[in-house]
């Protein structure tokens, strides 16, 4: 019941939004369908999107984005095609009122299958926040003061579930989506089966800049659309934040035009949003660009040295060399607690890295220690699967690694690259050796294969890789060397960025490679 009155309250604030002046004077909604259909059934919601529009739109009733569905090459199952329509704000209010109920129908009155729907928080994204909102890539035309949010979250992603699973098929419908619209679902894969409505904050702008050049001080300079004819009553919220600290604030009446922001200091990156106090709401926010306060620049001169070498294949290479002859600085000349701070040599404590499992650094002779970390990644991230990927990958690194997973019926993928010369006879050693060394096989689920060279080429990539499951995205660590190597000679393991990319790799090589059942060297019974 909570539920059902929270979707209720966020459907009633969605239509409060849409018609407060300080948001918007918004006219109508364009708004974007992705559909599916797999093996002929009934039609799904892949991601629906609305944008509140203040322009005078012709309505239209739907058309076709893609002129025809687009058939998926990796899942051919599926099939996806692109609906636009431009509806009154009425029938937008009136179609998305079902969504509290966890239903949508097309213009046609047709029902649309969706997964479990709930009305989650709404959100304000800043413009263009590069780098740091979950929303980036995902919304339309997201510029100027930012937009409200309102989504509708498929909690149990029944419909969607396939392209959850087959991660190629995901990117392949993400790259064919961004031929006609600018919206990268590859890498929002939670937000597949949802509907997100885009109210833009378009009443208000907002302009920064510095006073002079040797003043803290900024200047803003606000404008209003002058079709609003009730005055507004907004406040300015500036603050300025440093690795995390807020090292400014201030919160200031504003008015049309110039408005002073007395900042106490510059360094930093800042941030702003502009509230009406008598709604209680964001109607513009944002970054402020960092202002230079010293420069650097150096004078090359151009003289005929050359570099000349010869490569192997013996074709001669030269190569102009510039030289640095003088360094000069605009403004300030020595160094302040500024520079000491956006130059600190350690971002994390080597203890942190250890600790966390991220980073960790062997030598000669800790073989024990490697492995032991190695079983330690397994037990902590290895529940629902494991893929270890080595080009000299034999039986032993397999004792020694993914047989120390304690968890039952995990799908084990271990991926090697066996040369030509001798590979029969490492293929018969290898499975020999497995299976004289199990004794009880403990529900282990692994298959051991040879890379097809064929299709897959020569790879030199180690990796530990524990794949997505609903509970937890990709993660992946480089092993620094080979498994036989580990804890021999220097290395580092440590995990990756994006895991999600390496797995995807990784799958599309096993796939490849397992097609041909003479690349498989052992299996468990259990697989």
């Amino acid at each position: 019941m909570k539920e059902k009155e929270g979707n209720t309250m966020s459907f009633r604030y969605m239509k409060e939004i849409l018609i407060t002046p300080s948001i918007g004077l918004f006219k109508c909604v364009e708004l974007f369908e992705i559909i599916g259909i797999k093996n002929k059934q009934f039609p799904f919601n892949i991601f629906t999107l609305a944008i509140a529009q203040e322009l005078e739109l012709d309505l239209i009733n739907e058309e076709k984005v893609t002129p025809h569905p687009i058939q998926l090459k990796k899942d051919k199952s599926l099939k996806f095609g692109i609906f636009r329509s431009v509806l009154s704000i009425d029938d937008f209010l009136d179609r998305a009122s079902n969504l509290d109920n966890g239903q949508w129908k097309n213009n046609q009155k047709k029902q649309l299958s969706c997964g479990k729907l709930r009305s989650i928080p709404n959100v304000y994204v800043p413009a263009l926040e590069r780098g740091k909102n979950e929303f980036l890539g995902l919304l339309k035309n997201n510029f100027f003061g930012g937009p409200h949010l309102f989504e509708w979250f498929d909690e149990s992603k029944e419909y969607v579930q396939g392209l959850m699973e087959n991660h190629l098929a995901l990117i392949e419908l993400s790259e064919e989506l961004q031929k006609y619209l600018p919206i990268k679902i590859g890498s929002h894969s939670d937000r597949l089966g949802n509907f997100i409505v885009q109210i833009p904050c378009s009443s208000v702008a907002f302009q920064i800049k510095r006073r002079d050049r040797e003043s803290h001080q900024l200047i803003s300079n606000l404008s209003i659309n002058p079709t609003i004819i009730k005055p507004l009553n907004l406040t300015g919220i500036f603050w300025r934040e440093i690795n995390g600290s807020i090292i400014d604030f201030q919160k200031l009446p504003l008015t049309l035009g110039e408005n002073p922001i007395p900042f106490k200091q510059i360094n930093g990156t800042g941030y702003y949003t502009v509230w009406d106090e008598d709604k209680q709401v964001i109607c513009s926010g944002g970054m402020i660009r960092s202002v230079m306060e010293s420069m650097n620049f150096s004078i090359s001169m151009q003289e005929s040295n050359q570099r000349i070498f010869k490569l192997p294949n013996g074709q001669e290479q030269r190569i102009s060399i510039s030289i640095q002859a003088s360094q000069s600085q605009i403004g300030k000349s020595s160094k302040d607690y500024r520079d000491w701070v956006a130059n600190r040599l350690i971002k994390f404590e080597k203890q942190e890295l250890h600790d966390s499992l991220k980073l960790r650094q062997f030598k000669q002779n800790m073989r024990e220690e490697a492995l032991a970390f190695i079983r330690k990644l397994i037990k902590r991230y290895g529940k629902n699967g494991i893929y270890l990927w080595d080009l000299y990958l034999n039986s032993r690194d397999l004792l020694e690694t993914v047989f120390f997973n304690p968890y039952a019926n995990t799908p084990i993928k271990a991926l090697t690259g066996l040369k030509t010369l001798g590979e029969s006879n490492a293929k018969t050693l290898y499975k020999s050796e497995l299976e004289q060394a199990t004794i009880e096989n403990g529900w282990l689920d692994l298959i051991f294969l040879n890379a097809d060279k064929s299709k897959v080429g020569d790879f030199h990539d180690r990796f530990i890789i524990f794949p997505k499951n609903q509970d937890s995205s990709a993660r992946a660590w480089s092993l620094g060397t080979s498994v036989n190597s580990l804890g021999t000679s220097h290395h580092i393991i440590q995990e990756v960025e994006d895991g999600q990319i390496v797995a995807d790799v990784f799958e599309e090589m096993w796939e490849q490679s397992i097609v041909n059942k003479e690349n498989i060297i052992w299996k468990s019974e259990s697989s």
